[in-house]
């Protein structure tokens, strides 16, 4: 217990801590739980590793230079400037600055949350992973609109991930896709209005 309380110091600091509801918790559980030890782990686990990620988008983008040769100025672009806001708001300011801290389900609940995969300690609010996905497909869809189901269904897969990992509380992924749709909506509109002007959509 005393090693528990002094983790959980080392991963707030100074900082206030974030609340969490009960109904928050529950869910967070109930996901968490579901098909603990089948394949859903496999799947969970590899959707939100790096080692997947960033491959993929890496793919996407090759993609582009292949077949939308023209876009790809604008794209690479969006995803530069997407990036720094994300950088910005979510990692320096709401995860790592001044605004209150939540701790992780699998930190803040040890002998009822089981963590799986790559674990994080720095704060749960917002999902860094949602932030990041969604305003980068957001991008993409914005180009491809034929494509945002399958852009829909990943980010329905990431967000019951993270949960099911132990990384995120519902809220956190939510909140984290509200914000990376946010983002990639103004990255657009920035670099429409005072770089490129329209686009051609497909």
């Amino acid at each position: 217990m005393v090693e528990h309380l002094v983790y959980i110091e080392e991963v707030t600091g100074s900082n206030p801590v974030l609340p969490t509801t009960m109904t928050d918790f529950k869910v967070a559980y109930y996901f968490n739980h579901l098909g603990l030890g089948t394949w859903l782990d496999f799947l969970t686990k590899g959707v939100s590793s790096y080692y997947f990620l960033l491959p993929f988008f890496i793919l996407l983008i090759i993609l582009v230079m292949i077949f939308d040769v023209k876009n790809i100025k604008w794209l690479l672009a969006t995803i530069l400037v997407t990036l720094v806001i994300n950088f910005l708001i979510t990692d320096l300011f709401l995860k790592h600055g001044f605004f209150p801290v939540r701790l992780r389900p699998y930190i803040d609940h040890p002998d009822q949350i089981i963590s799986l995969g790559q674990t994080f300690r720095d704060s749960s609010f917002p999902s860094g992973h949602m932030t990041y996905i969604v305003s980068l497909l957001t991008l993409f869809i914005y180009l491809y609109r034929k494509f945002y189901l399958v852009a829909l269904s990943f980010i329905i897969i990431l967000a019951f991930s993270r949960v099911h990992n132990g990384m995120h509380y519902p809220t956190d992924v939510l909140s984290g896709a509200i914000l990376g749709f946010g983002y990639g909506w103004l990255t657009i509109y920035l670099i429409n209005r005072f770089l490129f002007g329209k686009i051609k959509k497909i």
